[in-house]
């Protein structure tokens, strides 16, 4: 549509960025295991795949990833330096935008609802002593408070408020109340899958304003709905960084409530408004709250 995201000089930093990039690796010969390098190599046609089967789950929110892939090894498209600089930019404010939401909001939950504060910081302070005060991977991915806490925020807050996908074959979705008409999809429609309204249902989530990590128990998460809850959407065209978002925010979480207390601070808005003005989950004023030192309370 020819219609521009993002301020002039932003993208032209990012442009000569990754043409500087791609000039230099080629010139040089140089390969380095990321993005770009991938990018590169699918332009000629080469393909990765690894089947590794050495996943490790790192939390009830994440995504699998698709074992979805072709035999060709032609691509589809040629992939111009333009292509990939947009992909790295898209990488780029995806993985930082989202996680920064998920952050903040998880931060003004745990303000506002003082006992799960008090509950995931015992359960740090657990894993603190178990590891020698030193975290590690595999202490982190023990801890089930934790995940439940991320798992919430991410239904109640969800970072992207919708997912698309393309209609692959003709289907038709039945009224259901009266004086609805029957919808049909045809083959290339596109189609908006609304993530906070299913994850604010309360069909599938009771008393969907409230905060409640026990919804991602043991018990509970085996009871959710399939298909209701997917903060990094579903199938081949899942975010890519489900992974690592979730491990980045628990991490900073350990390290930051070890140390501190969240508090509520004047700017604090409770409970928060959301604002007009952005299409996905932003607070009116911003999400503002305080951090006192635990060590004074010891």
């Amino acid at each position: 549509m020819k219609l521009k995201l993002f301020p002039d000089d932003i993208y032209i930093f990012f442009m000569e960025l990754i043409k500087d990039t791609i000039k230099t690796r080629q010139e040089q010969g140089i390969v380095r295991p990321d993005m770009i390098n991938l990018l590169l190599e699918a332009r000629k046609g080469k393909k990765i795949d690894d089947n590794s089967d050495q996943t490790v789950e790192t939390g009830f929110a994440t995504v699998e990833e698709s074992s979805i892939h072709t035999d060709s090894t032609k691509p589809t498209k040629e992939l111009t330096d333009l292509d990939i600089a947009a992909q790295a930019l898209g990488f780029f404010f995806a993985g930082f935008d989202s996680v920064s939401t998920l952050m903040s909001f998880m931060a003004y939950e745990l303000v506002v609802n003082p006992d799960v504060q008090k509950r995931l910081q015992d359960e740090i302070d657990d894993a603190l002593n178990e590891c020698n005060g030193k975290l590690t991977y595999e202490a982190l991915l023990k801890m089930k408070y934790m995940d439940m806490i991320v798992c919430e925020t991410l239904r109640k807050w969800p970072p992207s408020i919708v997912t698309d996908r393309v209609c692959s074959k003709p289907y038709t979705i039945e009224p259901v109340n009266s004086g609805e008409n029957p919808v049909h999809l045809k083959v290339g429609d596109a189609i908006f899958i609304p993530i906070v309204g299913l994850h604010r249902d309360p069909k599938y989530f009771p008393n969907p304003d409230r905060f409640d990590p026990e919804r991602f128990n043991d018990e509970n998460k085996g009871k959710i709905q399939p298909y209701t809850y997917i903060p990094f959407g579903l199938g081949p065209r899942n975010c890519i960084g489900s992974r690592f978002a979730i491990l980045e925010s628990k991490t900073i979480f350990f390290s930051m409530l070890g140390k501190f207390n969240f508090v509520a601070i004047d700017k604090t808005q409770i409970p928060v408004k959301l604002s007009a003005k952005s299409f996905n989950m932003v607070g009116e004023n911003g999400i503002w709250i305080g951090v006192e030192s635990r060590s004074k309370y010891k």
